[in-house]
């Protein structure tokens, strides 16, 4: 009989309980180590938050600096406006930099850099945001540089006339405003439907009526704005017809001295124009005549030119006109390469077919002037104004004329027909018809004054517009806030928390983070980088 033998399995089944054992004890010992240094891990986790979040804040305290009457733009050190300062469980140091210049901030900054560094113990977090300062003050609400055209009571365009901007100018937003009534027809009111023109108005009324265009409500909630603010200079004395022809102080710059008009290298005198008696009828330029003035001139009556007859300035001058401008067909006023001009007018405009602005060399066969037919001259260096006091009047620019320059009549009437304006365009009433141009040169738009006020106001939405905009108690903080652009007296600095700066402030800021801890746009960058590698869309 065979007997079978039964192996002695219980040595295998005790190392099998020595594997396990062994396994637990590293386990346990690998976690009584990790107690020995989450405390640090911890506290180490907890600075750093500390300290990002106290960076974070540095740039809000910042912000509600550059808000601030605070002259930060000059009280400084190298740029360091805060060093060491308690916040929190942190000190922070906050610092601005001009982001135009690259250099500590000065007078004319309003683009800021701000770099915020925070340290809890030993843990030091960065962070820096970009910043855009609206410097708005008292003066800064006649400011109309940002519209096309601005009609204080009304404003129309129609048919085939379209508002521009000139090639070359930035090509940023053209923006057409009204404190009144508006109509809209044809091209501009396609523009305007298809948001390529933005429109301003200063009510829901108003604003119902121009029907469904892109644009901003006027911010009338701050008080007087607009063309009512507008600095017109005034007309001189009229000359007394009493007066012999001898220069005196009061007569120096009168038509009558004669010696501000040359024609080649010959004194005119009273040849060529008529000057009438004593000058209280007016000056004619005859038909042909071409006139040189490089200095201030009064006209003490009418301006009138004849057809061909030309004006030409050659310095830095002002025309008074107590009476009205008349231009007939071909006539012109042209400024030299170095030349400014300032014309005032104290009655009606009548520019056909004439031009004021630069030489003109490529004038078209028929029809207005567009865009390719015109030589660019500044339209700032010629201003087309008022007098201050003046009753109202007709400005009538009609039958392929062209005029380069800034135009703000804030009593006038001005109709604009079949004509060509490169520049900007302010009156109490204006029409632009049958096919006439307004060419914006953004250039010229200063982004201080009233579009740039109208654009914070739409932000902020103070007048609550959208469903979810600021409730009543947060509106009418905004509202008192953006009340003191107007209210704050001149030449006050503040210089100190107990000065009120802190509480007190009036200034729009625009910030947008750029960093805060690590380094967000290289971050960024990189992701978009590996989309484009991998072939994903790039976010």
């Amino acid at each position: 009989m065979t007997r079978r033998h039964t192996r002695c399995r219980r040595g295998a089944a005790m190392l099998m309980v020595l594997v396990a054992m062994a396994t637990a004890m590293t386990l346990v010992v690998g976690w009584l180590a990790s107690q020995d240094n989450s405390a640090l891990v911890a506290s180490n986790a907890t600075r750093a938050a500390s300290a990002r979040a106290s960076a974070q804040c540095g740039l809000e305290l910042a912000v509600a600096l550059l808000q601030s009457e605070a002259p930060w733009q000059t009280a400084h050190q190298d740029g360091w406006i805060l060093q060491a300062y308690p916040l929190g469980e942190a000190v922070v140091d906050l610092r601005l930099i001009d982001e135009t210049t690259g250099l500590p901030p000065n007078e004319t900054t309003n683009l800021v850099r701000i770099e915020s560094t925070a340290r809890t113990d030993a843990m030091v977090q960065s962070a820096k945001a970009l910043a855009t300062v609206h410097p708005f003050d008292n003066e800064s609400m006649a400011d109309l540089s940002g519209y096309a055209a601005f009609g204080s009571s009304s404003l129309a365009v129609s048919g085939a006339s379209r508002i521009r901007s000139w090639e070359g100018s930035g090509m940023g937003e053209r923006v057409l405003a009204s404190l009144g009534s508006t109509s809209f027809s044809g091209r501009t009111r396609r523009d305007l439907e298809s948001s390529d023109v933005c429109l301003h108005v200063d009510d829901a009324t108003t604003w119902g009526s121009a029907g469904d265009f892109r644009g901003t409500a006027l911010p009338t909630i701050l008080g007087p704005m607009g063309l009512g603010l507008v600095d017109l200079p005034s007309l001189p004395d009229p000359i007394d017809p009493g007066e012999n022809d001898t220069e005196t102080e009061d007569n120096r710059h009168g038509w009558r001295a004669g010696n501000n008009w040359s024609n080649g290298n010959n004194w005119l005198g009273n040849f060529g124009f008529n000057g009438g008696s004593g000058g209280s009828s007016g000056t004619t330029i005859s038909a042909y005549q071409a006139m040189n003035i490089n200095d201030d001139l009064n006209a003490d009556g009418d301006l009138h030119l004849d057809c061909n007859a030309t004006l030409r300035v050659e310095g830095e001058t002002t025309i008074f006109i107590s009476g009205d401008l008349t231009m007939e067909r071909d006539s012109a006023i042209e400024l030299t390469d170095t030349a400014t001009l300032t014309i005032v007018v104290g009655g009606d405009v009548d520019i056909d077919g004439a031009i004021i602005g630069g030489p003109q060399s490529n004038p078209p066969w028929w029809g207005i002037w567009k865009a390719r037919h015109i030589d660019w001259i500044d339209p700032q260096r010629i201003r087309l104004v008022t007098a201050a006091g003046a009753t109202p009047a007709s400005w009538t620019i009609s039958n392929c004329s062209l005029v380069q320059a800034v135009i703000e009549a804030p009593t006038a009437e001005i109709d604009l027909n079949r004509a060509t304006i490169l520049g900007r365009l302010a009156g109490e009433h204006i029409s632009i018809q049958r096919g006439a141009r307004l060419y914006f040169d953004h250039h010229a738009a200063s982004d201080h004054g009233l579009k740039a006020v109208a654009d914070v106001v739409d932000r902020l939405d103070l007048m609550d517009l959208r469903p979810d905009g600021l409730d009543q108690f947060g509106r009418e903080e905004m509202i008192s806030r953006l009340e003191n652009l107007l209210d704050r007296p001149r030449g006050v600095a503040a210089t100190a928390p107990i000065d009120g700066w802190w509480m007190h402030r009036p200034f729009p800021v625009e910030s947008t983070m750029t960093r805060c801890g690590g380094d967000v746009t290289r971050w960024e960058d990189a992701v978009i980088a590996s989309a484009d590698t991998t072939g994903r869309v790039t976010p």
